[in-house]
């Protein structure tokens, strides 16, 4: 494995887990660690289901440590650094898992539970402040909600199934608001604000985008601190062509634009075209960093990890490519 960071990160550890009080709200404290974490969605046994590439952001993407955490058909993964856990969930068993970060960067086994009334499970989000894991499901138009994730165990049914006008795909949670990414031909992004509120039923948005040019939506990321938003398009999921017609959505002063009735936004820019190996971009993640604006995207179709810069457009060639023999379904970045 990849220790470069480990120095770093035992100095972090130990900072966040003294005695004191910390407050829910107090920025996360700086560190030199970047690791992406990755979810295959293979459902044959022989392919591990998590990879981490440690460190994500050197000059290539050496190869990626993997680990056989018994997850087929994996999607959403999240981590949280401040309690160290990687969450991560299996569409096809509805087993959602969580799992240790060591010191080493390592993963090992923390909780598990299975909820087999969870039909499709996609992305995830998680609320540190109030320990709940948010599950997008597409195929029943519904959001999972789990309030005290880390005491959930064996077999367990959301404490909340909130009920959407479309199929979520990507979700992404800042500061209690929820965007939810709308499937096939919705080309919404969707906003709930005060998300820890909303009430067992159908749920209305508080506001929302739709996006010119899009065919259709999957992967979202969003930083509140530089005020864009990146999504991906997979395009045509299987008709000829499928390999080469991925987009990425790039759109900065975001917030200003969502609207209550709904407001079609034209992109800042969007990254597209054959040089860009975008196929079937189903996940995104962003290092919005000072000195580094990176985009990693989990192409799926080509089996392959894309870097891109943020001011990227057009038929712009990645800068770096991870070749897998796995499919990725979703990812997740840690980077401090």
């Amino acid at each position: 494995m990849n220790r470069h960071f480990l120095a770093a990160f035992v100095i972090l550890t130990a900072a966040l887990f003294s005695g004191c009080t910390k407050d829910d709200n107090e920025p996360l404290l700086q560190s030199t660690v970047s690791r992406l974490y990755v979810s295959n969605a293979d459902t044959d046994a022989s392919v591990m289901s998590t990879m981490v590439f440690d460190p994500a952001d050197a000059a290539t993407l050496d190869s990626p440590d993997r680990y056989d955490t018994k997850l087929p058909d994996g999607n959403g993964i999240f981590f949280d650094p401040y309690s160290g856990t990687v969450y991560q969930v299996s569409r096809q068993a509805k087993n959602i898992r969580s799992f240790t970060v060591k010191p080493d960067g390592s993963l090992t086994q923390k909780g598990s539970f299975i909820d087999d009334a969870l039909p499709s499970a996609r992305e995830i989000a998680f609320d540190r402040v109030r320990k709940t894991l948010y599950i997008a499901s597409n195929s029943d138009s519904s959001l999972y909600v789990y309030v005290g994730i880390d005491t959930i165990a064996g077999t367990a049914r959301a404490t909340k199934k909130l009920k959407l006008d479309g199929q979520p795909w990507g979700i992404h949670l800042e500061d209690d608001n929820l965007f939810v990414v709308m499937d096939k031909n919705r080309v919404e992004v969707q906003l709930f604000e005060k998300a820890s509120s909303m009430q067992v039923g159908t749920i209305v948005p508080t506001k929302k985008i739709t996006i010119a040019g899009a065919t259709r939506l999957h992967g979202i990321t969003y930083s509140s601190t530089r005020d864009a938003l990146i999504l991906t398009d997979i395009g045509e999921p299987s008709a000829p062509g499928f390999k080469t017609d991925g987009k990425i959505f790039i759109i900065e002063t975001v917030l200003a634009k969502f609207d209550p009735k709904g407001a079609l936004i034209t992109p800042t820019r969007v990254i597209s075209g054959l040089g860009t190996s975008l196929g079937n971009p189903v996940d995104v993640a962003w290092d919005s960093r000072a000195g580094k604006d990176i985009i990693y995207v989990a192409e799926k179709a080509n089996q392959q990890i894309l870097v891109f810069k943020f001011q990227d457009n057009g038929n712009a060639s990645p800068q770096r490519i991870a070749t897998l023999t796995s499919f990725p379904e979703a990812i997740y970045l840690d980077a401090r």
